[in-house]
């Protein structure tokens, strides 16, 4: 049991902790008010160019030459690319592979070994296998996305599916093109060695089977009818009004869309998505008006954290960091008409996206809506962008009360309607309904594979709590005690699946143990507080001398973390540890 003084000693070191960090986060505020991290999208989007100049016969040796020595440059010490993020892994790898690196080269069997551990192709995302899928290294089957005529329900009567939860609808509408039309292009090689132990490895002869469907013979005529649509929403949003064409994203998937239905490279949303993508990957084709776009992801994800973060570390919502900050935000809002194409079309899209995709993400926006309610933002025209944003996600909720079925994106979005409706609006007492049914028996709540998530709890069970759920309900209790079962013995959680019960072997991280200890020090309760101290404590022991943390477990490498990667890991500590010294009891 800790005694108050211990509780004081302790609480006077995380406020030195936050205080180290604080100093830091402040000291990297970009002069517009904006945070970056690192520019992790690059490699991923110069990959991705590189495939659709592949898939539509215009890459050259000059250009992929070019691109795979930037993929090769920013390969990790572990293989891997994108922050570790496995699809983005994929990419690359199939990129150099097209450039002619042999699998059996040293970096090319460090990247293959990562990915098999990391889940193989089987653990990536469908709009990486329908990549795969495209040139024959994969099934279709294996790709799961919307048919055409379900974009065009509206969002409300979409089937629940965690794995659309997160996208754009810019990413929906291209991959449902792709995965009804099911373009092929055949490659000279496989990619058999990302597949993990017991995955099928496919083959040539496999990828016979992967060829593209009639568009004629084989669609009824609603699908014929969705396809078109689904090509004329990809232009209108690409051209629509107010937005100069250097402005404008294109996604890579969008391209392969449109020429899969038989638009040409030299039609005008092509051309000039193909200007983007070479202007930000490589020798640039023809030279585009404005300043010019890039490839890195603006840092709106970022900066979204730093707000949270740093008023969670204590600043008042009039701090002029904090200000400046949400001032650049809402210059970051995205808008767009409705779509016309739809038989009833909905709210008009407005929001905000941590991508490159230049589509409101529901995900993204809910956050961006929640650091905003941290702000004292009477100084700045918010109204407008922040009722409109709030009505396109209400008008986006499932009939189920949920968005995409998902877990973590309805928990995220009723936090942030929560922080800006009346407690008793519909949507939000929909959205906590439905939360409260989707909870496991065990207390927690999951991603998509039906076992406990530790992000995802910790994220629900702070948005019930902000929506007016009391502490004391059964839901609320048990979940909490599913926190504390997966404490590691060492007193920090696990971020990642490797999150076990305790007892059982798990390595802890300052995220998973930042997140963990947000969602206790919520909650409340006496039968959180020993934990809550001993996860403080792991946390203050894990700063590192230079007021960050470590990416991977305490311990690991500290001195391999470059100074562009500090941000993402710093901020959820920072938020945690800052709400633990401001909270009375310890």
């Amino acid at each position: 049991m800790t005694t108050l003084a211990d509780q004081a000693g302790q609480r006077a070191a995380a406020s030195a902790a936050v205080h180290r960090a604080s100093q830091i986060v402040l000291a990297r505020q970009g002069a517009d008010g904006w945070w970056s991290g690192r520019p992790s999208g690059a490699a991923t989007l110069a990959a991705e160019g590189l495939l659709v100049r592949e898939f539509l016969g215009l890459r050259t040796p000059e250009l992929t030459s070019a691109v795979a020595q930037q993929i090769r440059s920013e390969q990790q010490t572990d293989g891997s690319w994108a922050d570790g993020d496995l699809p983005g892994s994929v990419l690359a790898y199939l990129s150099l592979r097209l450039a002619g690196d042999s699998a059996d080269a040293y970096h090319m069997a460090c990247a293959a070994g990562w990915i098999r551990d990391a889940g193989g192709i089987a653990a990536t995302t469908p709009a990486t296998r329908a990549w795969l899928a495209m040139f024959g290294l994969t099934g279709w089957a294996e790709v799961c996305v919307p048919a055409p005529e379900v974009i065009f329900l509206p969002a409300r009567y979409w089937p629940g599916n965690a794995d659309w939860a997160s996208w754009s609808r810019q990413a929906l509408v291209s991959l449902a093109v792709i995965a009804a039309v099911r373009p092929y292009r055949q490659l000279s090689f496989d990619v058999r060695e990302l597949r993990a132990s017991g995955q099928d490895a496919g083959g040539p002869d496999r990828r016979l089977r992967f060829r593209p469907r009639p568009l004629s013979a084989a669609r009824s005529a609603a699908e014929a009818v969705a396809l078109r649509s689904c090509g004329q929403s990809i232009i209108d949003w690409q051209q629509r009004d107010g937005l100069p064409a250097w402005q404008r994203p294109a996604w890579p998937c969008s391209l392969v869309a449109l020429h899969s239905l038989g638009y040409p490279t030299w039609h005008p949303v092509l051309a000039h998505g193909l200007d983007w993508l070479d202007a930000v990957t490589g020798p640039a084709r023809r030279a585009m008006p404005g300043p010019g776009p890039t490839a890195r992801q603006p840092p709106v994800g970022c900066t979204t954290l730093a707000i949270e973060a740093l008023a969670d570390a204590g600043l008042p919502g009039t701090h002029p960091a904090l200000v400046a900050a949400a001032g650049w935000l809402l210059a970051q809002r995205i808008e767009g008409p409705a779509d016309g194409h739809a038989p009833k079309p909905g709210p008009a899209p407005s929001g905000w996206c941590f991508g490159t995709d230049g589509y409101p993400a529901v995900a993204d926006t809910a956050s961006v809506l929640t650091a905003l309610s941290r702000v004292e933002l009477s100084v700045l025209p918010s109204q407008p962008a922040i009722g409109n944003a709030t009505r396109w996600l209400t008008g986006v909720q499932g009939r189920d009360g949920s968005w995409g079925g998902s877990a973590l994106v309805t928990g995220q979005v009723l936090r942030a309607l929560a922080a800006h409706c009346q407690p008793d609006a519909r949507p939000v007492r929909r959205a906590a309904v439905r939360l409260l049914q989707a909870q496991l028996t065990d207390g927690s709540w999951s991603v998509r594979s039906g076992e406990g998530d530790l992000r995802t709890t910790a994220t629900v069970l702070i948005a019930l709590l902000s929506a007016g759920v009391v502490p004391t309900k059964p839901a609320i209790r048990t979940a909490v005690d599913w926190l504390l079962a997966r404490q590691n013995l060492n007193a920090g959680w696990a971020s990642g699946s490797d999150s076990a019960p305790r007892g059982r072997a798990s390595t802890s991280d300052p995220v998973g143990t930042a997140w963990a200890l947000a969602a206790l020090l919520a909650a409340g309760g006496s039968q959180v507080t020993d934990s809550v101290d001993l996860g403080v404590d792991w946390l203050i022991r894990a700063q590192q001398a230079d007021g960050g943390w470590s990416e991977g477990p305490l311990g690991r490498n500290p001195h391999q973390r470059k100074d562009a990667l500090l941000l993402p890991t710093l901020l959820p500590p920072l938020g945690a540890l800052g709400r633990y010294a401001a909270d009375g009891r310890g």
